[in-house]
This record gives C-alpha cells, sequence and structure tokens, in this order.
C-alpha cells in the first residue's frame, strides 16, 4: 500500500506548476510525519488531489499554480463537478473529492497564503443516509468454520476470524506484527495513529495461533502477523478477493465484504445488550455519533420483527 500512496504523490506533483510543487510536498509530509494519516487515507488525498489538477489543466490550459489558486471562481469548481458527474462517479465520492480539495486549501491557508474564497461556498452533494449492512451470525460463522486445505486456507479464515471477533477495519489486522498481539489482547494502531486496546477471545486467539503453526513463515516481534505467500505483508486485493470466492461458495450477499465483518462485530455486540460507549472504544471510533448509526440498525430490525410478528400488521 505504500507503494500505491507514493506512486500517486508522484503522479499528483507531476501535474503542479514549480510554484506549487513544494507545497503539495509539503502536504504529502505533513499527512505521512505529522497527522499519521493511514496509507489508504494518504492515497485517497492524491487520487483527489490529481483528478482536480487533471481537470484544471485541461479547463485553464495550464498546469494549475499557487497562484491559480487565488483566482479560481465557484464556476470554475461547478464545471469541475458537472465533469466528474458526466462520468457516472457517486455522489460519495465526490464528497470525498470535495473534502479533500479543501484539506488541502487549509493546509496552504495555515501556511499564510491567500486562496480564493469559492473554495468556502461550495458545498459537498447531499448523501443519503446508508445504513451497514451486516451479515446475520450464522452467515458470519460460516466463513469462519470452513474446512480448510491449505495454510493459505487457515490465513484467511484466521483473518475474517479477527475482523469479526475483534471488530478490526481490514487495514488494522494487515498491519498487525507478531509484537501486536498477545493471548489476552491485540494493540491495534487506527486511524490517526490512535493506539487501543482490543480484547482477543480464546477462539479468535486459537484461529489465528494453528494459522501461525501451519505457515512456513516463523512469526517475529517485527514480522507482519499475516502474510502472502511468498512472505511479505499480505495485501488487501488478496484477501477481498479469497472473501470474494468465499462468499460465492456460501451464497452470501454481495454485501459479505471485510468491513461488514466489523459491522458485523458491532451490530451483534449490540443486539447482545453491550453498551454503546464500549463498542465505540472496541471499534476505534473518535466519536460516539459514529457508532449510533448501529442503533439506527437495530431499531430497523427490531420494527420488522415487529410488522412480521405483531397481529393487527401480520400479513394474513
Amino acid at each position: 500500500m505504500e507503494d500505491r500512496a507514493q506512486r500517486r504523490f508522484n503522479e499528483t506533483l507531476a501535474l503542479v506548476s514549480e510554484d506549487l510543487n513544494p507545497w503539495v510536498q509539503r502536504f504529502y509530509q505533513k499527512l505521512m510525519y505529522e497527522k499519521r494519516a493511514s496509507l489508504h487515507t494518504i492515497h485517497a488525498y492524491f487520487s483527489d488531489l490529481k483528478q482536480f489538477f487533471l481537470f484544471m489543466t485541461q479547463h485553464s490550459g495550464s498546469l494549475p499554480s499557487l497562484k491559480g489558486f487565488e483566482s479560481i471562481t465557484p464556476m470554475d469548481l461547478r464545471a469541475f463537478l458537472a465533469s466528474r458527474m458526466k462520468e457516472d462517479v457517486s455522489k460519495r465520492t465526490n464528497a470525498r473529492l470535495i473534502s479533500s480539495l479543501k484539506g488541502f486549501v487549509r493546509f496552504l491557508r495555515r501556511e499564510g497564503h491567500s486562496l480564493s474564497s469559492a473554495f468556502d461556498v461550495i458545498s459537498s452533494p447531499r448523501l443519503d443516509k446508508n445504513l451497514p449492512r451486516p451479515l446475520s451470525e450464522t452467515q458470519s460463522i460460516a466463513l469462519v468454520e470452513r474446512r480448510v486445505e491449505t495454510w493459505v486456507d487457515l490465513r484467511d479464515q484466521a483473518l475474517f476470524m479477527l475482523l469479526y471477533g475483534c471488530g478490526l477495519r481490514i487495514s488494522e489486522a494487515l498491519n498487525l506484527n507478531g509484537e501486536n498481539w498477545t493471548e489476552a489482547f491485540l494493540l491495534i494502531k487506527g486511524k490517526g495513529g490512535k493506539e487501543r486496546r482490543v480484547p482477543l477471545l480464546s477462539p479468535v486467539f486459537e484461529k489465528v495461533r494453528q494459522y501461525l503453526m501451519a505457515s512456513p513463515y516463523p512469526l517475529t516481534q517485527n514480522a507482519p502477523l499475516f502474510r502472502g505467500a511468498r512472505g511479505d505483508r499480505l495485501n488487501p486485493a488478496v484477501a477481498e478477493k479469497a472473501l470474494r470466492k468465499l462468499r460465492l461458495d456460501l451464497g452470501l450477499p454481495e454485501t459479505a465484504t471485510p468491513h461488514a465483518l466489523r459491522h458485523s462485530f458491532a451490530t451483534h455486540l449490540l443486539e447482545g445488550g453491550g453498551d454503546l460507549r464500549h463498542i465505540q472504544e472496541l471499534l476505534g471510533h473518535a466519536s460516539l455519533s459514529s457508532t449510533q448509526i448501529y442503533t439506527d440498525l437495530t431499531q430497523d430490525k427490531l420494527y420488522e420483527a415487529y410488522k412480521n410478528a405483531h397481529p393487527r400488521v401480520k400479513k394474513p
């Protein structure tokens, strides 16, 4: 992932003029070393900036410059959003892109540059409220109890068990090293470099231990917990591909993704009477509002159960 983020940064750097170039570099350094943003976040930022710089080059006929940022108009930004909509880009992607662009603009202003007020008046597309779509307990367990034949199969099963049993993000699980886990807990480095301890239930520990015993690569303190077939750190795309195959084999819905296992963890804990604050800490959410979306989800399920069971609303 680090190579992808670095490559996207270099591609973005090649699309700006000489006076803007050093500020793009400083922005990268700030995200990487000061804010300690995840590599996925850095890749997303520079993917978005690359799209904007490409458009402005075509729109204005020259590479974007620091001086050019001072004269950008709301019409320019609307033209950019219109071009994205013509490409059938989702509202959510456009909202993220505007957020990335405003983040870069805030950085430039903090560095003392006076930029166009157009960035203040342009707003992100209004998003529909999307509730997470967890798997059922039966579906979740099916992913981690399937009979395995190779150490790679066992690795995938241990990874999915960790996502469901501890509520991790896929990036958090794949960034684990030998020093980050014990029989009792995991030491997770989440968004923004924030660390948290997540209890490790004995069935989850046992599944990971079985994988490590079967793996041809010994685990050391600084070695990745989850390795690819060649011994390097497991790539998220490989894990996602493995889950897609399992999804087809088991007849699970398309919503069965690695992140859905995290949603399932939170939803099943809440349905079982878990405290919302505790779930927030386990998930590593900075704000309780991020966790409260699961209460909406469980309320929807309760309402569905009520409609199906209540004699006055139950269908004949």
